[in-house]
């Protein structure tokens, strides 16, 4: 069964490829946000996070271009388009219309980081149940990764990996 458009991100659960293609939208957003935190990040912590925010987005195509082509080996069609990408992301963007701080950047990735990390392990536990053990490894080594740029972004504002959950 080919993964329809028209899929609402509020009901993913149906399947690991569902929550997968979900997975491509959110980071769609995500590369696009850590990008435009790269362009516009000011301030005495420039050069960090600068640098910091363009090696989130070169990680983040990795997992984009995984999962998309995880999907396609599945039968799926990932998501591919911008609008795609929006409708079924939970994560958001916005406009940069005004200079926002260098930890209020921060701290957005690190909400965004959590609730992609909870939905991963969503993602883990269906493909587990699905007996699809590729994808299930796929999203486990994801996870793992979240949870290592959790605590790095968490250390950069000075709190404890899981402060604040």
């Amino acid at each position: 069964m080919a993964i329809e458009h028209a899929h609402s991100h509020r009901h993913p659960e149906e399947s690991a490829a569902i929550t997968l293609n979900h997975l491509v939208a959110n980071l769609g957003v995500l590369y696009v946000k850590l990008h435009q935190y790269h362009w516009h990040v000011k301030g005495p912590h420039f050069f960090t996070l600068h640098a910091k925010f363009e090696e989130l987005y070169n990680d983040t195509t990795g997992y984009f271009d995984s999962f998309a082509e995880r999907l396609l080996q599945l039968g799926e069609r990932p998501y591919s388009t911008l609008q795609e990408f929006n409708e079924h992301a939970f994560i958001k963007e916005e406009v940069y219309q005004q200079e926002i701080h260098a930890d209020k950047m921060v701290e957005d990735l690190v909400n965004d980081y959590r609730a992609i990390r909870d939905y991963t392990v969503k993602g883990i536990e269906l493909a587990g149940n699905e007996g699809d053990t590729v994808t299930e490894d796929m999203l486990i080594e994801y996870k793992n990764n979240l949870d290592f740029q959790l605590w790095n972004l968490q250390a950069y504002l000075g709190k404890d990996a899981t402060e604040g959950e």
